[in-house]
């Protein structure tokens, strides 16, 4: 639809076609007929654009005048008929109230859709760069983003300045990071794979093996914070270049050897001592919580309701035996307790090595034995953790001493009834294969074999390089090619601790960016703008020169563009039926007239059955007289 000028807003009639005739009528009557023609010069495009010429301009303020002073005669005409008329007049009032309290309920609307909008976007931008909340009882410290740089650099430790910054460091979004560290009391969505393998001492170990989104994150945090500390040097456990070897070695040919081992040793960790512990890194009190919860998970009971199944919290958030980050996380948070225990075991003449939940003492006698027991009891219990009750041994000279399943007696070796009882079980998989065998409880027999033989190697490399050679060709016989899936773990934790996606890790989708909410009126306005043909809208100005030239030099259009389908279909029958009749009665002159007239309607795209009749006709009789 044509906009009017500014001299005029009100001369469209949204009531009536643009281009009807009473529109323009209307608009006539509104304005001046001179007025209407300059409209349309101008939105044609042949008024000129640049500055008028004195002539034009003159002309120019005359129409615009006489428009005006059209109007306001308009206008007091009809206040001059209102005055005649008090019911008139009432009513124009009142319609008058009607349109200035709809537009003022049309304002009020779209002002409240804004503020709504704006909040939304504010809301949205927050969400997408920071994390206030993260459930019920864990969010305390997500308002305190203040870090402690200078400890960080000490440390040798990135440095973060918001929560967007470590995202962006990981390699995931603000909404991926708040969606894995998460609390939710119930929940249908479980971060952990939860399964039970047993021990050898009997019963089962519960295993929370995290999913890759997840994985991918503690792999992260474990390599680029964690391992970047230094722990004990009594910590054997989980530490590179130490193993269950240097473990045991301190306490070969001792008199007497004292085993602890702490009961629930990573359920016992809580997730408020890993947040103490990066905040005691010089993170801030909301990175610490949302680190800690990336490395805590609930315990929970899985429970089906009408189909649905449910993870139902039992517990507090606590370190899952399974994760990646939870053994670098233990050695760090155990830190002063090895401290303290090695102090105590220096004094009373002992020596001391932590593995993992497993603590050994030795000494050359044991005059200060019941003094070590008593003392290292009370410091267990003041560092939050809790002795085994039934896994607490003292092994003297004259039995068998073992530390970490390793006999040191007099020097580290493997256990002779064990080493036994593993080559008798590697004969029979050398002969029969593995099927319906296992070791230590565990199915995958050939794995487990190698596992054992190379911790073999690692006690006592004369013994076990042999057991090896001959496990390697038990599963060259019996196990089937092997996968890539050592490679892909591989790739998985190198991936992730430089903050890439791994394969198989899609990036998760982006809420929406929240839109305005538009009014019925705005509706219907954006309704009529769709509907509205596009001979009716607003034509941009264009040079009257570029029009002319293009009118010039465009090809003409086709007369008959508008002919009717059914007028060919009627022309194509007619010649059929002329043809037929002329080949059937051996009559080629009217064959012939049938293509003349054929032409001719195909010429001027009309069709007449009388002009048919007149060729049928016409071309018999001329054939009967020749």
């Amino acid at each position: 639809m044509s906009q009017p000028s500014q001299s005029n807003p009100n001369l469209s009639n949204s009531a009536l076609p643009p281009n009807s005739r009473e529109a323009i009528l209307q608009r006539m009557r509104d304005s001046s007929k001179d007025e209407v023609i300059l409209e349309e010069m101008r939105r044609q495009g042949f008024w000129p654009k640049d500055e008028p010429s004195p002539e034009q301009a003159a002309a120019l303020a005359l129409i615009e005048r006489e428009g005006e002073l059209v109007r306001a005669l308009h206008d007091l005409s009809q206040q001059l008929h209102q005055v005649e008329d008090p019911q008139a007049a009432l009513k124009a009032m009142r319609k008058e109230r009607m349109r200035l309290a709809r537009e003022k309920r049309e304002v009020t609307r779209r002002q409240q859709a804004q503020r709504r909008y704006d909040r939304a976007l504010a809301w949205h931008t927050q969400q997408q760069n920071d994390i206030t909340y993260l459930g019920e009882d864990v969010s305390q410290g997500l308002a305190d983003p203040r870090c402690d740089e200078a400890r960080l650099a000490s440390k040798g430790l990135p440095h973060f300045s918001s929560v967007a910054v470590l995202a962006q460091a990981m390699g995931v979004t603000v909404a991926e990071l708040r969606f894995l560290s998460f609390s939710r009391n119930v929940t249908r969505i479980s971060h952990y794979r939860r399964f039970t393998v047993p021990k050898k001492t009997g019963g089962v170990r519960l295993i929370s093996a995290p999913m890759p989104r997840l994985k991918r994150l503690q792999y992260w945090i474990l390599e680029q914070i964690l391992l970047k500390l230094p722990v004990h040097a009594a910590a054997q456990g989980f530490v590179a270049g130490r193993s269950i070897v240097s473990n045991a070695t301190p306490h070969t040919g001792q008199a007497v050897v004292v085993n602890f081992d702490l009961q629930d040793f990573f359920p016992s960790i809580h997730w408020q001592r890993v947040s103490g512990l990066f905040q005691s890194m010089g993170y801030s009190k909301q990175l610490a919580t949302i680190l800690a919860l990336i490395c805590s998970e609930t315990p929970c009971d899985e429970v089906a309701v009408d189909g649905a199944h449910y993870f139902v919290q039992t517990g507090v958030r606590r370190l899952p035996q399974g994760a990646p980050s939870s053994p670098a996380l233990t050695n760090l948070l155990c830190r002063r307790l090895d401290t303290r225990l090695s102090a105590l075991a220096q004094r009373l003449g002992f020596r001391y090595t932590r593995y993992a939940d497993d603590m050994t003492f030795s000494a050359a006698d044991d005059n200060q034995l019941a003094r070590l027991l008593w003392q290292a009891k009370q410091v267990i219990r003041e560092e939050g953790f809790t002795l085994h009750p039934d896994k607490q041994k003292v092994m003297r000279r004259h039995k068998r001493q073992e530390v970490t399943g390793i006999v040191v007696n007099q020097q580290p070796a493997v256990c002779r009834e064990t080493l036994r009882r593993f080559r008798a079980v590697l004969f029979q998989v050398e002969q029969t294969g593995p099927t319906g065998k296992h070791w230590n409880g565990n199915e995958n027999v050939l794995a487990a074999l190698a596992g054992y033989a190379q911790f073999i190697v690692m006690v006592d490399a004369e013994k076990g390089r042999p057991l090896l050679a001959r496990v390697r060709a038990a599963q060259l016989k019996w196990s089937a090619p092997e996968t890539a899936r050592s490679s892909y773990y591989r790739d998985f934790r190198t991936s992730s601790s430089k903050g890439i996606a791994p394969k198989g890790i899609t990036q998760m989708a982006q809420r929406a960016i929240p839109i305005i909410e538009l009014t019925q009126e705005q509706h219907q306005q954006a309704k009529q703008s769709a509907q509205q043909p596009n001979s009716q809208r607003a034509v941009p100005p264009v040079d009257p020169d570029v029009v002319l030239l293009e009118q010039q030099q465009a090809p003409p259009l086709a007369a008959h563009a508008d002919t009717p389908v059914s007028v060919y279909l009627q022309i194509a029958v007619a010649f059929l039926a002329l043809m037929l009749i002329g080949l059937l009665s051996l009559n080629y002159l009217l064959s012939a007239g049938s293509i003349v007239w054929v032409c001719y309607c195909m010429q001027k795209r009309k069709f007449s059955w009388w002009g048919f009749l007149l060729v049928l006709i016409v071309c018999r009789w001329l054939w009967q007289q020749i």
